[in-house]
């Protein structure tokens, strides 16, 4: 049970190890300092002081130390370096300290947390990487051992080996470098205390470990960084880590242990390792985890080289490492450094805390966005963000693990914020009031003490101040530790501490033989604060509302201890409720008078006496209502209000039924429109403006019958019978009950009403009632329907109207008219027998059971007529008013043929055909009679042109008139095909010998060419082929479309039997006759042209003549004058030769 040391204290030292730079880019050290209170350090290398500097609350100060005064080089390796250390002092009586050391250079870049002596050990286990070849530079890993106390003397026990490496400091601040002879990794070497030596019994010594520079990351690996790290002693390891990545970028780790049989869990794998061996993970991990084990462990999270560690995102960075800190060994408040030395650009902290105390984390007084739950443990959470400062406090209200990194271009650092460390031996003083242990008393409070020992002492002397030392050695307590037994010594007298001051107890131990390490006094020194008493504020609502939210504030609570925030509340409600919130919500849910306890507290320091408040909480009320627990749609439900108040009077009452409505009355009414479960709420406001809680009841409510009933069409003869459609909107056509009532007032009411499904019923009188069908289903939920039903007449007068009587044609629909009538009431249905097949009878042609005296019908057309002779049919119509309610009527009418047309499908026709006579309508039936066309592009009698048409698909209607009025059209498309379009020159000119391409260009889809003749052609199939100057001839270009659509176009070849070049040209820029113009030229294309001046320089030359003379000559204008030609055709003819004038 050792007290937890953190890293502030007031004795340091450091050390500036071997580091292979960058070129000539020389290494420096650079410290920074952080206080949470105003505070002054001294720096010094063995016993020369670099200087003293002030140091101001939460701000990371700098100091340089000189490189040749603390630098080791590399062939000081494995030799005493005698006042080589760097040590930081705290003034006297000053607040304690953080420190951290950074090496940096050209492309290089380490750091590292420095340690306070008192949390230093005995024992350590080196940590380092595996080196590999990498040019003339140092290229080692190191252990450096620096001595906090005279005569140190420590044994190294080289990993793997029996060898034991002996090494005697004699002053403090002395330092040894060990560097092994070639690429050795050095992780796992043990470094100890010689305890054969009495006098070296119980030093301690402060240890370093790392690389002058190293590759991480494989084969990607190609640039490196050193790693510089001071070690936790093993009394500081620790069974669980979390690991935090580095932002956008993969990392590596690495775990010692401290003893044999060690299980260590991470990443879904399990691994077992003995004392001092290490696992390395070869695969680069990315995501968050815990390294977990059943021993003791130390964890180190390692960068990767630049070009092997980014996730994603622009690589930046280097190797590093960073010694972990298990999560027993936490801090609440630190000041941190980023430094942006040597190239870095992006600076970055990692935040590793429990979940719950997420909210309360601050950096500079502000909240971090951004947390996420550890995958494999929702009890924890951590957060990766980029910093902007330089310097930066972070602090909770519970202990957080932390890490500060940077990267730059091929350049890194990384270190742990701060951490608490274990002790072996501690001093605990116990507060009589809070009855907790802490390193600290509480003013006009009774405290004891108690010392934590990793031995049983012979004998104990206890001496507080300037008091007399007193000899009490009570009987220890045994306390199981993660390193074996510790033994707890309680001191009998206590102390009560007036005065706010640091204080001193000096605790001499008789220590028994340990080995060679014989008994002896130790002196444990150990100085603590009288810590002044906070005093607690808050803000509440003192006559508060029962059942309702009451915040409970604090108010600022004074700790009066300066950077030391209170962090502890107790709030005791009164009600047998507390809260250990900050800033709880309580709620009262009975009305009375509360006292109200309030405490707070301070990690390390004291509870606040008590601050109380009387609460009065206004009278409580109980909201209650009575409804029945089913209803029915659409049916009203009443609401009995049965609420109450313990005093007072409630005001208002606030209604929630379910459905979206509302309600402030006493008693309410609602109707539900649908059907469901409804949760209604009620709630009451009194007179003092309090609301009740709200009380809620569930409401069932059914659906209501669908009732629905046909109408019958009845006359005064017929019985009507009235159809039942109804269904229950619960249960399909489930087990409803009916009542009808017929609206007939003039019968009985027994006679007018009926209880079965389907509902009759004798009028005896014609006219109008209100005829009303009930239906109640299980659930007792009723609903009614009402029709009006009419009872008709029997006395109807038939009359049927046949439209354009006198000329009826066998092709069109006949189109008549019902105007029947009945004495009272209306006709309910008439039918129609066409007479097609000779009598008007059997089976009805058309039926309508909605007539009115003013419908056309105009449905039916009689069957085509196969010759053309007139025919008559004899036409019966018979009208309802009700089933035994009828008359008929008949009517002959004379229907006369219709011509019968056909017109078979016309072939696609091109653009460019001429005009075409459509011949594929006729008339087949034989009438007697004219056709004629209509439509785009044709004339009456057929003719079509597809120019006038233009391109596309065009409608063409062929009518038939008979000369009997009759007639009849029919409709065909016609296609135009797009004809190709040609564009060629009538004639081209080509010197005898020559050759020259046709220029021709044509449109169309899908063309084919086709050149007649042959002859003097390098192809007759494409559009533009070249001819041969041979002899003069006619061609002829046919272009085809894919369509078919043909367009041809001819060309006049013309031989040319000389070249014929101009006699003079005037190249003077005005754009006429600029340059020497050779007239068909072009049809030698492997011409050469030459010309010379008259001294016979030649000053023009061309092979082809596709750019003219223009007369200059290299870029300058030649004078005016006479020049000579040559020109060669080179197709075996002679050459031709004269003279050209130039004319400005």
């Amino acid at each position: 049970m050792g007290q937890s040391i953190s890293n502030e204290g007031t004795n340091f030292w450091a050390v500036f190890p071997t580091h292979d730079p960058s070129g000539s880019l020389l290494a420096k050290i650079r410290l920074y300092i952080t206080s949470k209170s105003s505070s002054e350090v001294s720096v010094f290398v063995g016993n020369t002081r670099i200087l003293t500097q002030s140091v101001q609350p939460n701000v990371a100060v700098p100091i340089d130390v000189p490189r040749n005064a603390a630098y080791i080089n590399a062939v000081e390796g494995n030799m005493l370096l005698p006042g080589r250390g760097i040590h930081i002092v705290v003034t006297e009586g000053m607040p304690k300290v953080a420190v951290y050391a950074h090496i940096y250079a050209g492309f290089r870049s380490a750091a590292t947390l420095i340690l306070p002596v008192e949390s230093l050990g005995q024992n350590y286990y080196s940590m380092n990487y595996t080196q590999s070849q990498n040019g003339n530079s140092t290229n080692k890993n190191f252990i450096v051992l620096a001595a906090t106390e005279d005569d140190t003397r420590l044994l190294i026990h080289i990993k793997g080996s029996s060898q034991k490496i002996s090494i005697y400091l004699p002053k403090a601040g002395d330092v040894y470098e060990y560097l092994p002879n070639g690429l050795e990794d050095l992780t796992g070497t043990f470094v100890e205390i010689d305890k054969a030596y009495a006098n070296n019994c119980d030093k301690r010594f402060a240890m370093f470990s790392g690389s002058t520079s190293v590759r991480i990351g494989g084969s990607c690996a190609r640039s490196l960084d050193p790693l510089y790290q001071q070690l936790y002693p093993t009394t500081s390891w620790g069974k669980t880590y979390g690991v935090i990545p580095f932002i956008g970028r993969y990392y590596g780790l690495r775990i010692v242990a401290e003893q044999d049989g060690t299980t260590v869990n991470f990443n879904n794998q399990s691994i077992s390792l003995n004392k001092g061996d290490f696992y390395n993970t070869d695969e680069f991990l990315s995501t968050p985890m815990f390294v977990k084990a059943n021993k003791n462990v130390s964890v180190a999270q390692y960068a990767l080289s630049q070009d092997c560690g980014n996730v994603f995102g622009t690589p930046l960075g280097d190797p590093d490492m960073v010694i972990l800190n298990p999560i027993e060994f936490n801090i609440k408040s630190v000041t941190l450094f980023s430094s942006d030395l040597e190239r870095i650009r992006e600076k970055f902290l990692n935040v590793f805390i429990k979940t719950a105390a997420v909210k309360s984390f601050r950096i500079d007084g502000r909240a971090v966005a951004g947390w996420q739950q550890m995958p494999s443990d929702p009890e924890y959470s951590y957060v990766q963000f980029q910093v902007i400062d330089s310097t930066f406090k972070i602090s909770a209200n519970d202990g957080f693990n932390a890490m500060a990194y940077g990267f730059g271009p091929t350049e890194s650092y990384a270190y742990s914020a701060g951490t608490n460390l274990a002790a072996n031996n501690s001093l605990l003083i116990n507060n009589a009031t809070t009855k907790i242990d802490a390193p600290n008393a509480c003013v006009n409070q009774e405290s004891s003490f108690k010392i934590t020992l990793d031995y049983k002492a012979i004998n104990i002397k206890w001496k507080l101040d300037d008091l007399p030392a007193r000899d009490y050695t009570p009987v220890p307590i045994e306390v199981p530790t993660s390193r074996g037994i510790s033994y707890l010594y309680e001191y009998d007298q206590k102390f009560t501490f007036t005065e706010i001051k640091k204080h001193q107890m000096v605790v001499t131990v008789l220590k028994p033989d340990d080995g060679n390490c014989f008994s002896g006094a130790i002196d444990y020194e150990f100085s603590f604060d009288v810590y002044p008493l906070p005093i607690p504020k808050f803000i509440v609502d003192t006559n508060p509302c029962p059942d309702t939210d009451i915040q409970f504030k604090d108010n600022n609570s004074d700790s009066q201890i300066p950077e030391k925030p209170v962090n502890k509340w107790l709030w005791d409600f009164g009600d047998g409720e507390t809260s250990t919130e900050q800033n709880p919500v309580h709620v009262y849910n009975k009305s009375g008078v509360f006292k109200l306890r309030y405490f707070v507290g301070v990690d390390d320091g004291c509870l606040s006496d008590v601050l109380e408040q009387t609460i009065t909480v206004k009278p409580k009320m109980t909201p209650k209502f009575t409804v029945s627990q089913t209803g029915c749609v659409n049916t009203p439900l009443i609401f009995t209000n049965n609420s109450t108040i313990e005093a007072g009077s409630i005001q208002e009452y606030n209604w929630d039924f379910g459905d979206g409505e509302i309600s402030l009355l006493t008693n309410p009414t609602h109707l539900y429109k649908t059907f469901g479960t409804y949760i209604v709420k009620m709630y009451a406001v009194s007179n003092l403006a309090c609301k009740s809680l709200v009380f809620m009841d569930t409401i069932i409510v059914n659906k209501t019958p669908l009732p629905d009933f046909k109408l019958p069409d009845a006359c005064i003869d017929d019985k009507a019978v009235f159809q039942n459609i109804s269904t229950d909107a619960d249960s399909g056509s489930g087990p409803l009950t009916y009542l009808w009532d017929f609206g007939d007032s003039t019968v009985p009411t027994a006679s007018n009403r009926s209880t079965e499904i389907n509902g009759s019923h004798q009028y005896n009188t014609v006219g109008t009632y209100k005829v009303t069908l009930t239906a109640t289903n299980v659930n007792g939920c009723s609903f009614a329907k009402e029709q009006v039903f009419t009872v008709n007449g029997s006395v109807i007068t038939p009359k049927l109207i046949v439209k354009n009587e006198g000329n009826l044609c066998s092709n069109q629909e006949i189109v008549f008219i019902n105007s029947s009538t009945v004495n009272s009431g209306k006709i309910t249905r008439v039918e129609f027998y066409m007479g097609a097949d000779g009598a008007p009878t059997g089976i009805p042609d058309i039926i309508d059971t909605s007539p009115n005296n003013t419908k056309e019908y105009s449905t039916y057309k009689y069957p085509a007529f196969v010759s053309t002779t007139t025919r008559t049919f004899t036409i019966r119509m018979i009208a309802y008013s009700g089933t035994e309610c009828f008359a008929q009527i008949t009517k002959t009418i004379t229907v006369k043929p219709s011509p019968a047309v056909v017109f078979d499908a016309v072939s696609a026709i091109c653009f460019n055909a001429g005009l075409t006579k459509i011949t594929q309508a006729r008339e087949t039936l034989g009438v007697a009679g004219v056709g004629q066309f209509s439509g785009k592009g044709i004339t009456s009698d057929g003719l079509f042109d597809p120019v006038l048409a233009g391109v596309g698909t065009h409608q063409i209607t062929y009518t038939f008139s008979g000369q009997n009025a009759c007639s009849e059209s029919i409709t065909q498309n016609v296609v135009v095909y797009p004809s190709p379009t040609v564009n060629l020159d009538k004639e081209i000119f080509i010197l005898i010998g020559g050759q020259k391409k046709v220029e021709a260009t044509a449109t169309g889809n899908g063309l084919t060419y086709k050149w007649t003749p042959a002859l003097g052609l390098d192809r007759d199939d494409i559009l533009n082929p070249t001819m041969q100057g041979d002899d003069d001839r006619l061609y002829t270009l046919t272009v085809t479309s894919n369509q078919g659509c043909t367009t041809s176009q001819t060309i006049m070849l013309n031989i040319l039997r000389v070249v014929k070049p101009y006699s003079a040209f005037s190249p003077n820029g005005d754009m006429i006759n600029d340059t020497w113009g050779i007239k068909y030229i072009d049809s030698y294309p492997d011409v050469e042209v030459e010309i010379f001046n008259r001294y016979g320089q030649k000053v023009f030359y061309s092979r082809g003549y596709k750019t003219p003379f223009d007369g200059n000559f290299n870029n300058q204008q030649l004078p005016v004058g006479v020049y000579y030609y040559i020109i060669n055709p080179n197709i075996g003819t002679k050459k031709v030769t004269g003279s050209l004038t130039i004319i400005r």
